[in-house]
């Protein structure tokens, strides 16, 4: 008699393919998430340096207003600080995008997070399953032996009789 197989076994091998895509694509937030990040960072760096550049620039703007620079150098100054002033804006405008891009790829880690969850639970009910099928498969397998065993030893038992 042939041993029949687990019959969800194709469901179990769909749900396990779900479940390495899921921790693929979490794999995959995560490194985009740091990404992310990173560039955050970067930009911020250079957010910072822009200020620092516009203090010194001020400051040494101020130095020499006080000492009496001409008038041009002073317009100069004025113009220079202005430029700093817009890509302060500018970078500052990058940051807070980078921000929601940051944000953005945090809610997709968490989402990629929640179905890797779920396609784990999924799994496991399958696997559940299979190991209670094993188990009755077992015990039905022990209780043929055993009816088996007492069939010969009736018989033998009945021909010590005769």
């Amino acid at each position: 008699m042939k041993k029949g197989g687990y019959r969800l076994q194709p469901v179990l091998d769909v749900r396990e393919r779900a479940q390495r895509e899921a921790a693929r694509v979490v794999a995959a937030r995560r490194a985009q998430l740091e990404a992310a990040a990173a560039e955050l960072a970067r930009r911020e760096g250079e957010l910072g340096a822009c200020r620092e550049r516009q203090a010194a620039a001020r400051s040494k703007m101020v130095g020499e207003t006080e000492r009496g620079a001409e008038a041009r150098r002073i317009v100069a100054h004025r113009t220079h600080l202005a430029d700093l002033r817009r890509r302060e804006a500018e970078l500052t405008a990058a940051v807070e995008e980078q921000k929601a891009s940051v944000a953005r790829a945090e809610r997709d880690l968490d989402a990629a997070l929640a179905a890797l969850a779920e396609a784990s639970k999924e799994v496991q009910v399958i696997e559940k399953h299979r190991e209670h099928w094993r188990e009755g498969e077992r015990r039905a397998t022990v209780r043929r032996e055993q009816k088996l065993s007492d069939e010969i030893a009736a018989v033998i038992h009945r021909r010590g009789q005769k």
